[in-house]
């Protein structure tokens, strides 16, 4: 028995709050039963206002009954827990309406109220339903599930308690429970949306601009509406049946303000419609050979115009939003694309097929690398050794950034970056200079806050180059010549905690820079080689 207590509470339980379940939290004792006292309250009233528009003796019942979408709205936004409210509230029209003298009928339809708001708000909370209704499978489980299924069951009840009083044939029962169904159908329908997609208005008009283009569609779409649905002449001036000339109106709304928008069109719209035809007026009384007849056809206009109008707002909305997802996946990839290449050279390969190679005349490349880094990672754990290179060369990297310079790769412990390419500009040794120096400074902060006496070798050389993109998997903009093989030689003949340069390097900086002569080194492939070791800017440059 526990467990088959556990299975019907798990299988009926919502899945999902009310929409507003914090507030509906805090409503505890007196100020809970307070709420469903005026939510009845509530419920009346609008029965009452609807009565304030009396049907002509023509039309045997309202189009649209919005009790029936309050009750919903009410357990929907609030919680299961306030259905008392449609219960006290159904019984209290009972009690207050003139002619109402059958008190089961009364209770009957208070029961079958109840069962309708109840059952649309649980299948919806039951779902995965966003009150938004910005995705066409919350707009399709509105209409079913919040529409079709409980009206369904009010209209079915319904009519069997009104053969409990009234004695009909099986042809008026029929269009009862159509008009019935439909009429509570095409009420959540035209309220809900407009609820549920309130808060969202602000964001449809941020400024003044898209406010006076709304205040002027509102102003168009009642005009037209009113010429449509409700002007008493209008027969006389057009007599033809113009229902769907809002429609361009309704569709730029949807497209252009979202939900929010066709929930707003939708009101307006079918408000014209139905004021009108309970006042004789329109092309649905007017072009029906019945009154049963223009009734239904008055509903299903509403229903077919609710329903073009959500979805074609969800559908944008999708769109819009699927948009922006791909736009921010596309800048993602982007942005990996050039972590990998510069910017130039990403570009041209999105433009072009094949091989990337350019000749650069003059560029200078150095090289770094950590001394002793054999021994350090003897002496750190895998996963410590990775997080202190990424530190070390996240912050080689910002330097580059900061220098305009272009990072060519890491190899282990070793660290590329030249100047002067892909975009050649004149003073790329200074820069590759001022970044030698700044490296030094930082690897002496890094090395006193992680407690390890580390240094590196820097080696930098001036010259020509060929740079470019080869192979079709896996690109890397690389260099290659003689300048890059000297530049790397530098590195490894070089004294830790020293940046050494060549005789062509030195040239270019001597004015500006301080040297100090090393002497000649042997350089594998080219014999002796005078060197020198940068040691700070010179006093002039300082200056």
């Amino acid at each position: 028995m526990p467990l088959l207590k556990t299975f019907w509470w798990d299988t009926l339980r919502p899945q999902n709050g009310p929409v507003y379940s914090k507030w509906s939290r805090r409503l505890q004792g007196a100020t809970y039963l307070g709420a469903i006292a005026l939510l009845a309250i509530g419920y009346r009233l609008l029965v009452w206002l609807v009565f304030q528009f009396p049907l002509p003796d023509n039309l045997p019942a309202y189009p649209i009954w919005p009790p029936a979408a309050y009750s919903q709205l009410i357990l929907l936004l609030i919680g299961l827990k306030f259905w008392p409210a449609v219960a006290l509230g159904s019984l209290l029209n009972t009690a207050m309406s003139p002619g109402q003298s059958m008190w089961i009928t009364g209770v009957i339809a208070a029961i079958n109220n109840t069962m309708q708001a109840v059952l649309g708000a649980w299948l919806l909370l039951r779902v995965d339903f966003s009150p938004r209704l910005d995705r066409l499978r919350d707009v399709g489980r509105l209409i079913v599930l919040g529409g079709v299924l409980p009206a369904v069951v009010s209209a079915t009840i319904g009519v069997i308690n009104c053969c409990l009083t009234v004695m009909t044939d099986i042809q008026m029962m029929s269009s009862i429970w159509w008009n019935w169904w439909i009429g509570n159908l095409s009420s959540v329908l035209i309220l809900f949306p407009l609820v549920l997609t309130f808060p969202e208005w602000p964001k449809q008009f941020p400024d003044l601009k898209h406010r006076l283009v709304g205040l002027l569609w509102l102003i168009f779409l009642a005009l037209l509406s009113w010429f449509v649905f409700a002007a008493p002449n209008r027969t006389l001036i057009a007599p033809y049946p113009l229902e769907y000339l809002p429609f361009p109106l309704i569709v730029w709304s949807a497209l252009r303000l979202g939900t929010p928008g066709a929930a707003a069109s939708i009101l307006l719209t079918t408000g014209f419609a139905c004021w009108g035809f309970i006042q004789n007026h329109g092309p649905f009384f007017h072009f029906s050979a019945r009154p049963e007849q223009a009734i239904l056809a008055l509903q299903a206009y509403i229903c077919i115009l609710a329903i073009t109008a959500l979805a074609l707002a969800a559908s944008m909305v999708e769109r819009e939003r699927a948009r922006i997802e791909l736009q921010a996946e596309k800048e993602k990839s982007e942005q990996l694309l050039l972590n990998i290449l510069p910017q130039p050279i990403a570009t041209r390969l999105k433009q072009q097929e094949g091989t990337i190679a350019d000749h650069f005349a003059e560029v200078t490349v150095l090289f770094a690398d950590i001394v002793d880094f054999t021994r350090l990672s003897t002496e750190l754990s895998p996963q410590a050794l990775v997080i202190m290179l990424n530190e070390i060369f996240s912050t080689f990297d910002a330097l580059a950034e900061k220098h305009g310079l272009e990072k060519i790769k890491t190899i282990g412990d070793a660290y590329m970056v030249v100047g002067g390419l892909p975009e050649h500009r004149d003073d790329h040794a200074s820069a590759i200079a001022e970044m030698a120096l700044d490296m030094q400074t930082a690897i002496a902060h890094l090395s006193q806050k992680h407690e390890r006496p580390f240094t590196m070798r820097i080696g930098i050389n001036t010259g020509p180059v060929v740079a470019g993109v080869i192979g079709t998997k896996k690109f890397i903009y690389d260099l290659w010549g003689d300048t890059v093989n000297i530049a790397s030689r530098m590195e490894s003949s070089g004294i830790a905690g020293k940046i050494q340069v060549t005789e062509a390097t030195y040239e270019t900086l001597k004015i500006n820079y301080q040297f100090d002569y090393r002497g000649e080194i042997a350089v594998k492939g080219k014999g002796m080689m005078d060197t020198y070791l940068l040691s700070d800017r010179s006093s002039i440059a300082a200056h």
